[in-house]
């Protein structure tokens, strides 16, 4: 193919483009897979509360064969709005792949660090994609982020170790942990919640969890609606969680299989008011909630910060030199930007604000 008819086009996406990503991620990816569904990407790309997406598409004889996209996203840092945006779903259509177009498709976003209507962008790169960006783009993360895990012992065992556990040893097992989560809720005074909340109700509690000195990305309750909506293709659960009735913050979380382990993965936990017996009660719910759904695993990624829920003591932290590929936030943006946001220590953030869905 003659390398002039790879033609690229930043479009702001439509329903006419998102037709043409569903087709492109049929090439490379099962078509169970939300990045392959239309409606999916409808809701990620079209419905997002602060804006269309654009996207950097590669055409060969008007064929999308490449795309690089970004949803638009807002930062909130020392009382100031920061036009963002999450970096996403790069692509190129597997006989059609080659340096000289991966080099084309990034230039814009990662070279020119020209991103529409934002000022920064932030990245987490998958296995596959990310010694492209570190060794090909010669770009630098500005720091890892952290992975907690929990394990659930009896299921492990049976699962991966073919040793058949007794049943009622497992129903024990759930017996157990429900019977601490509904004590401790009593004993906190802490409880959850499926309901929704009024507006005014949300907006007085999460204005207090924005901390002046952090870079941390928007939980307004359209957000929130949206980020965890029955419109994906991806079930969430979520929970707002009550201490003597008032509301202080939310839990968000799904299942997913991963390696050969069912994981219940931690989206976010949402608090304005810590003590230990509150993040002892929170604890005990999810891991009634993932022995409940047959999970292995819990699993939290975030940034390090001292005012992050559940404590190294209850939810520990995995080694860095245990993860087969570094978990590291890149930060794409303008030259007169703050000096603060490539410090990764200035941010709170987790997986509710990637592009992991």
């Amino acid at each position: 193919m003659n390398e002039r008819e790879f033609i690229l086009d930043q479009e702001l996406i439509n329903y006419q483009i998102i037709k043409k990503y569903t087709l492109l991620s049929q090439t490379e990816y099962s078509k169970k897979n939300p990045i392959s569904q239309e409606k999916h990407l409808r809701w990620k790309y079209l419905q997002n509360p602060e804006g269309l997406s654009y996207g950097i598409n590669g055409y060969c004889e008007d064929k999308l064969i490449a795309r690089i996209s970004y949803q638009k996203k807002k930062f909130f840092f020392k009382n100031k709005t920061i036009k963002g945006a999450n970096l996403c779903d790069l692509l190129i259509n597997k006989n059609n792949r080659n340096l000289d177009k991966f080099f084309k498709l990034t230039n814009q976003f990662f070279i020119k660090k020209d991103i529409p209507e934002s000022d920064l962008g932030i990245m987490l790169p998958n296995e596959i994609s990310i010694n492209l960006y570190k060794k090909i783009l010669n770009l630098d993360p500005i720091g890892s982020l952290e992975l907690r895990l929990f394990p659930i012992i009896n299921s492990i065992i049976q699962k991966k170790l073919n040793f058949k556990i007794l049943n009622f040893l497992n129903s024990f097992s759930y017996n157990f942990f429900s019977f601490l989560n509904k004590n401790f809720q009593l004993i906190s005074k802490i409880n959850f919640s499926k309901k929704d909340v009024d507006n005014d109700e949300y907006e007085k509690m999460i204005k207090n969890y924005y901390e002046k000195n952090l870079i941390q990305g928007e939980r307004s309750k359209k957000w929130m609606q949206w980020r965890y909506s029955s419109n994906s293709e991806i079930n969430y659960f979520f929970e707002y969680i009550f201490f003597k009735n008032k509301l202080i913050g939310y839990v968000a979380y799904r299942r997913i299989e991963k390696y050969g382990f069912e994981i219940l993965v931690i989206m976010e936990i949402v608090l304005i008011k810590k003590n230990f017996l509150i993040e002892l009660t929170i604890f005990f719910k999810l891991v009634s909630v993932a022995i409940k759904q047959k999970c292995d695993l819990i699993l939290s990624l975030r940034t390090i910060q001292k005012s992050n829920p559940l404590s190294i003591f209850l939810f520990p932290k995995v080694p860095k030199f245990l993860l087969p590929t570094p978990l590291e936030l890149f930060i794409v943006t303008k030259e007169e930007t703050s000096s603060q946001i490539f410090d990764i220590n200035k941010w709170k953030i987790n997986m509710a604000d990637f592009d992991i869905f």
